[in-house]
């Protein structure tokens, strides 16, 4: 096999497990805040959000309504 292939071959393995260590999926009941190198950058809502990894951050909140007693 030629060395460009190896290269070729390496360079696309690397973009392929990049893009899935960033795939983040989101709960209905929940939103995802992003936050870019500690700073807010947005907020996720439900299902498929990708996030750019080592470099963005996404914490999930709950946002479910709790019922309590009136008294």
């Amino acid at each position: 096999m030629a060395p460009i292939m190896l290269v070729l071959l390496f360079v696309v393995a690397a973009v392929v497990v990049v893009f899935l260590l960033g795939i983040r999926i989101v709960r209905p009941t929940h939103r995802g805040l992003i936050e870019r190198l500690g700073k807010y950058r947005c907020s996720a809502k439900s299902g498929f959000n990708w996030v750019i990894p080592l470099v963005d951050r996404m914490t999930q909140a709950n946002i479910t309504e709790q019922i309590t007693d009136g008294t």
